[in-house]
């Protein structure tokens, strides 16, 4: 689905791909469809039209895509529906501290990317983690990088 160039293409160096610790199951996407054609269908045949609605805007969430990567620039991330884009970026400059966790995952690690009063969990895989620990430490030498205890 990436009809629009990511921001992030033109970016020199490294790009770790965020991933998900759970992806969605077949069984839930078909559900979701399901739901919207209900609500679809029950704004149609109701009064209450304002189901529609809410049918539209779950159809545009089953299409979102989301994607977060880790680059020399910072923590970028970027979502895409059919309406709209949206991109989000945490430069290294902000982020305060990078702080690995791991939840006994076969293949993924947690890091937790801190700034102001925020933090990001995000997964990795182990070997990514290793390298934006190391990239963090790099870009911003005095940044706390750390394994959780």
């Amino acid at each position: 689905m990436h009809a629009v160039q990511l921001p992030w293409a033109s970016v020199p160096g490294p790009h770790y791909q965020a991933r998900e610790l759970k992806p969605r199951k077949p069984w839930v996407t078909v559900g979701g469809w399901i739901l919207a054609a209900v609500l679809l269908l029950g704004g149609i045949m109701t009064r209450y039209r304002v189901l529609i609605l809410f049918g539209v805007l779950y159809i545009l969430t089953l299409l979102t895509q989301k994607d977060v990567v880790v680059t020399t620039r910072g923590l970028e991330f970027f979502y895409q529906m059919r309406i709209t884009t949206q991109y989000n970026f945490w430069g290294w400059d902000q982020i305060v501290s990078v702080v690995r966790e791991d939840k006994k995952h076969p293949e993924l690690v947690a890091l937790y990317f801190g700034m102001d009063n925020k933090a990001k969990r995000l997964y990795f895989t182990r070997a990514d983690a290793e390298k934006i620990m190391a990239l963090a430490k790099e870009v911003k030498p005095g940044i706390l990088v750390k394994d959780a205890e």
